[in-house]
């Protein structure tokens, strides 16, 4: 029988191209292995089970892969103990472009997976190393680019020197980095760029300092939409046990957000300040409560303004607006040990933030408040400031209307030992301050207005000193143009105090003239 010739050479090809890809497999397999037991950094030690390619379709994947890494100038020590650790299900690396590799010295990968990464860090492991890092580089690649980086199911925990304590941790977390490149060659901080991402993750653990934690059910980033879901501040102790750990006075602060959401977010690495942006935002049903124990000893460090603080930040913000939808809010104040401790608070919170900006151009921070206090009293405040304003200068007005003064008797009966009797119908107040001294005015329309003065450890009035303080006290404002009284306000920052204590005594210094002056405005 006649053997066809072109058969003969068709099979003979297709047997060589076998055996090719046969012996390529083989070689580069075998290079990869050297590559990772022999050139890999000697800080670094890395263990898998697995190791397949695919050098026709470009594919090379490692299965169960442990990255153990220590100090580099420790390597040779034998108490040497390892920073990091970093255990992956497996590694895919899909679609080599061996054509850039050859002759562009660019390694290009359309897909980079990661299967369940675990990465445990232990900061106070790590010592910077001294030596100066040489580029090792020059001959070789200058362009890493990856069309599409997918990270799933991973997770994260930053550990604390105490044993088995978390600083930052995350779980279930997934990340697409489409568009990435990365320029071996540059000199800058930041040598890589990327078109887009997503992110999300759940349990999410900050645990920065010894007094309360910060946990965030779910995180997620998607088309510039940044989602937080039940964003809490847990308190480490209760009210009672954390008095005993302070020497300084300060507050027990536990907050619930449920929702909270910025659309159109962005942040830039690229700049010499890191800077979040965003169009708006939204907090819904935030529930914050805040308790201080006056029996403790002041904290006398100085507190800065909100301006100052908004201006300080070591990263720009810039957010268009924010709005706050039906919110609590909770204050109380122990001043007697053998009372308990008098509470103010604020319902059905709704508030709006325009222009929250450190940036050199901002616009003037505006921030407009509606609420109810102790449940029943409209409330509205609102409050401008420029940031860049160095004398802190703002300004704020606001009123309260039909409130029964005996609403405020379970914060003054244990702050103040007094009752009020009465009913204000309506307040109004304005002040220009800095971070000094302010001035402003208040007119109040008020009916048989007056304070009960309590005993020293008893509920029973002392009628004297109710008797003298009422002397000064005008009862009500019915025979007044209008049937309003009018008042100065005039104050005095401590500045060792909070923004919202002097936000309180300018209002108490306006009371305090309607209410004893000669009620006429100036």
């Amino acid at each position: 029988m006649k053997i066809n010739k072109k058969g003969i050479a068709l099979i003979s090809v297709i047997l060589f191209i076998i055996l090719g890809v046969f012996i390529g497999q083989s070689y580069a397999k075998k290079y990869l292995k050297d590559m990772i037991t022999e050139k890999i950094p000697p800080h670094y030690k890395l263990k898998y089970t697995d190791l397949d390619i695919n050098i026709l379709l470009g594919n090379v994947s490692l299965n169960n892969a442990l990255v153990k890494i220590k100090n580099k100038e420790q390597v040779s020590a034998q108490n040497a103990k390892y920073h990091t650790f970093i255990k992956i299900e497996s590694l895919q690396l899909n679609d080599i472009n061996y054509r850039d590799l050859l002759f562009n010295k660019t390694l290009t990968i359309k897909t980079i997976k990661l299967k369940s990464p675990q990465f445990h860090y232990y900061p106070y492991q790590f010592i910077a190393s001294k030596k100066e890092v040489k580029d090792n580089l020059e001959k070789g690649l200058k362009l890493f680019n990856v069309n599409k980086i997918a990270i799933t199911n991973g997770s994260l925990a930053i550990m604390q020197k105490s044993t088995d304590s978390i600083k930052m941790a995350l779980s279930s977390c997934n990340l697409t980095v489409s568009g990435t490149s990365l320029d071996l060659k540059s000199k800058e901080k930041i040598p890589f760029v990327f078109d887009n991402y997503e992110f999300e993750a759940q349990k999410v653990v900050l645990d920065n300092n010894k007094f309360e934690k910060v946990t965030i059910d779910t995180v997620s980033i998607v088309s510039d939409k940044l989602k937080l879901a039940n964003l809490q501040i847990i308190p480490k102790y209760s009210k009672k046990e954390l008095s005993k750990h302070l020497k300084k006075e300060r507050d027990y602060i536990k907050l619930k957000i449920p929702q909270f959401s910025l659309e159109k977010f962005k942040f830039d690495i690229y700049q010499p300040r890191l800077s979040f942006t965003a169009a708006s935002g939204e907090i819904r049903n935030p529930d914050l409560e805040i308790y201080r124990d006056k029996l403790i000893d002041d904290d006398l460090r100085i507190k800065p303004l909100y301006s100052k603080m908004l201006r300080n930040l070591s990263f720009n913000l810039k957010v268009n607006e924010l709005k706050i939808k039906n919110g609590y809010i909770s204050y109380a104040e122990l001043v007697d040990p053998d009372k308990v401790a008098g509470k103010l608070f604020f319902d059905r919170i709704h508030a709006t933030l325009y222009e929250i900006s450190n940036l050199k151009k901002a616009k003037k921070t505006e921030i407009k408040i509606k609420s109810r206090l102790m449940g029943a009293a409209p409330l509205t405040l609102n409050w401008t400031f420029d940031v860049n304003n160095t004398a802190d200068v703002f300004a704020v007005n606001g009123s309260v209307s039909n409130l029964e003064a005996q609403l405020m008797n379970p914060f003054f009966q244990p702050n103040l030992n007094a009752l009020a009797e009465g009913t204000l119908e309506q307040m109004y107040f304005s002040f220009d301050a800095t971070n000094v001294s302010s001035k402003g005015e208040m007119k109040m329309k008020y009916e048989d207005f007056n304070f009960k003065i309590l005993r020293k450890d008893s509920k029973k009035v002392n009628k004297l000193l109710t008797a003298i303080g009422n002397i000064f006290i005008k009862k009500d404002s019915k025979k007044d143009p209008k049937d309003f009284r009018y008042g100065t306000i005039e104050a005095e920052r401590d500045a060792t105090k909070s923004f919202f204590n002097y936000l309180w005594i300018n209002v108490k210094s306006g009371v305090v003239s309607t209410l004893t002056g000669n009620g006429k405005k100036e």
